[in-house]
């Protein structure tokens, strides 16, 4: 086996959870003093800068976090997959990255400073308790003086470029109780409701095509709950909408969208945005114009870390070995002929002429 999945292994054998992940950390503190002495390390709490070379050179950024969203099983190899939790999202990119610089190092540092940087609670968490937001709160000159970053969230070894934003929002619709014998003494608050989700139902993805690829604004309702009682007429429905939208929207002007569509076909609604989060751009480096000549390129249609990235001016694209099928699935793997491909492309990518 190849060194990356053998370290592969070892992060799979060691649970991390979101708000959990203080052991694969140690862990990957002893794999980087033992494999990369020369490199110097921050620390954060569960947050790791790593920094290696001159920063004379422009700085190359390896970006991964270590929370896992299935639950913890023993890791196996079975028909050249590895399977275990995070093994595509994200622990197969940190694993491929880490290696990529311990056996390529003296040629990455004639070029560049090297900076990674391991985070965590990624998953589903809001923006302030993320790692990466955490790092730049507390070292904004290290992440601010990156020139490129690659993101190895999983994307089937293609280049996917820029993210798009998220909000989520709950959406309450008031009705009036009563007997359902006699529903004329109420106001189903699931019925006033149904204008709401018919139009949501009946909305198409809107299409942005933005750097030559194609991004998607899609409205979708993703939890529904009304009163409960089974002989009573629902005085009040509630749901959460999430509003993915393409970098063409300021979060401000996707706010804005999100809560008119809304009060235009549920006027009667109380709507409460939680949480918000914007889409990621694209800046221009010879880095991504390259990998974009090596590589199909594509969208990301999800949020991720390069948003934070590109809002602070640095060129950052999502780049990874793991299957974006495979993300959070319960027996989740990775191929392993993946993880080997995508060595070979940071190869070309980077150290070739």
């Amino acid at each position: 086996m190849t060194q990356s999945v053998d370290l592969l292994q070892q992060l799979l054998h060691i649970p991390s959870p979101t708000y959990s992940e203080a052991q694969k950390t140690c862990f990957l503190d002893e794999w980087v003093q033992h494999h990369i002495p020369q490199s110097t390390i921050e620390s954060l709490g569960n947050n790791r800068i790593i920094t290696i070379g001159d920063a004379t050179h422009p700085t190359l950024a390896f970006v991964g976090h270590t929370d896992t969203v299935p639950d913890f099983f023993p890791p196996y190899v079975d028909q050249n997959r590895l399977y275990g939790s995070g093994a595509s999202d994200m622990q197969s990119g940190i694993a491929c990255c880490l290696c990529f610089i311990k056996n390529n190092l003296k040629k990455l540092t004639s070029t560049y400073q090297i900076r990674i940087i391991i985070y965590d609670k990624e998953e589903g968490t809001p923006l302030h308790e993320n790692g990466l937001y955490e790092c730049i709160r507390a070292f904004p000159e290290r992440i601010q003086s990156i020139d490129v970053a690659i993101v190895a969230e999983p994307t089937n070894n293609t280049l996917q470029l820029g993210c798009l934003g998220s909000i989520h929002a709950t959406v309450r619709i008031p009705g009036k109780a009563a007997h359902s014998a006699r529903p004329w003494h109420g106001e189903n608050a699931v019925y006033n409701a149904l204008p709401l989700l018919n139009n949501l139902a009946q909305r198409h993805p809107v299409k942005h095509t933005l750097f030559g690829v194609d991004f998607y604004d899609v409205l979708t309702l993703t939890t529904s709950q009304s009163a409960p009682g089974r002989t009573t007429v629902p005085d009040w429905w509630e749901g959460n909408l999430n509003y993915r939208f393409s970098p063409v929207h300021t979060l401000m002007d996707a706010q804005d969208y999100m809560t008119d569509f809304i009060k235009h076909h549920a006027p009667t609604a109380e709507v409460s945005i939680f949480s918000a989060v914007d889409a990621g751009n694209v800046i221009e480096h010879p880095l991504l114009t390259r990998a974009a000549t090596l590589m199909p390129s594509e969208a990301k249609q999800a949020w991720t870390d390069v948003a934070q990235l590109t809002a602070l001016g640095v060129c950052a694209f999502n780049f990874g070995p793991g299957r974006q099928d495979q993300a959070h699935h319960p027996n989740e793997y990775v191929c392993i002929d993946d993880m080997k491909n995508y060595e070979l492309l940071l190869e070309k990518l980077i150290l070739e002429d």
